[in-house]
């Protein structure tokens, strides 16, 4: 279902979604969101219950509409029906769950492996792609390790060291990696269909099972780089990685270094998010590669 646009957005939330669908609002309540907007679940008289972000225009919110749509038509991968998109506002389905337990653990183990089952020609996106509020560029590429360099790990490199959050010490670890890092990882078989922001928090369950994947940061990649986010926060109980291993068992390399290497994309967006308090985590992991170099 496709929705027609307002003919304001100098309006409430509530007031331009109740235009869109066409019925009155009946109750409309906060709910957790992101760094970048508002969330808002909207209940009206006929119409089913749906959740809108609102953000600023620059927001670039179509941009998780177009990642969200992909994800649906491509994979098994449940996530809610995109029913009006604008850079500042997002209107989605209302799905039924709470934040990820444990119980659900096996369950998103065992989409997510079905996600990196899915694969297509190129490494990349084709265009760009969102995490958080920072634009990605995500250009197919014939070879990950290039792509991951230069759209990943050089880019958020460059964001904290432009708002001033890194250490000299920590930019030189960081170069002499980057330098070397045909080294330290290999080209995956095939691109691999990545959520790409993977924690709790953007994942819905329902006791055993999850009903919806949110938020996503998509490309095609190495599912290694998804893990290794997973690893490095914490995102999950160990019911989560043991059901993910035995779809898709991870070789000894992965837990000797190219978790530690993956993982510094995701930690310095951290830093740059949210400032020092994330530094010792990353020059712990530094460390980790390095000793391994």
């Amino acid at each position: 279902m496709t929705l027609s646009p307002p003919e304001t957005t100098h309006e409430s939330v509530e007031t331009r979604v109740a235009h869109l669908v066409g019925d009155t609002v009946t109750r409309a309540r906060t709910l957790s969101g992101g760094m970048i907007c508002d969330v808002v679940r909207i209940e009206f008289e006929h119409h089913p219950p749906v959740v809108a972000k609102h953000a600023t225009p620059d927001a670039q919110l179509s941009l998780e509409a177009n990642m969200l749509r992909h994800l649906g038509d491509v994979s098994d991968l449940p996530v809610p029906n995109v029913l009006h998109h604008s850079n500042d506002l997002l209107v989605l389905d209302a799905i039924p769950g709470e934040h990820l337990g444990p119980a659900a653990e096996a369950d998103c183990a065992r989409l997510t492996a079905e996600l990196h089952a899915v694969s297509y020609a190129s490494f990349g996106f084709g265009g760009p792609t969102l995490n958080g509020r920072i634009t990605l560029n995500s250009p197919w590429s014939d070879r990950w390790i290039p792509f991951f360099r230069d759209h990943r790990l050089m880019f958020s490199m460059r964001l904290a060291l432009e708002h001033g959050q890194l250490p000299g010490q920590v930019q030189e670890d960081l170069v002499q990696i980057i330098e070397n890092l045909d080294m330290v990882l290999v080209e995956p078989p095939r691109p691999s269909l990545l959520h790409g922001d993977l924690w709790n928090a953007n994942v819905l369950a329902e006791g055993e099972r999850v009903t919806a994947f949110l938020d996503p940061s998509t490309c095609y990649g190495d599912p290694e780089l998804e893990i290794a986010y997973v690893d490095a926060f914490g995102s999950f109980g160990p019911g989560f990685m043991q059901a993910y291993q035995e779809h898709r068992p991870l070789p000894r390399e992965f837990w000797e270094l190219r978790r530690h290497v993956y993982a510094l994309y995701p930690l310095l967006m951290h830093v740059y998010y949210f400032g020092a308090r994330f530094l010792p985590h990353l020059e712990r992991t530094i460390t980790a590669v390095k000793r391994q170099m």
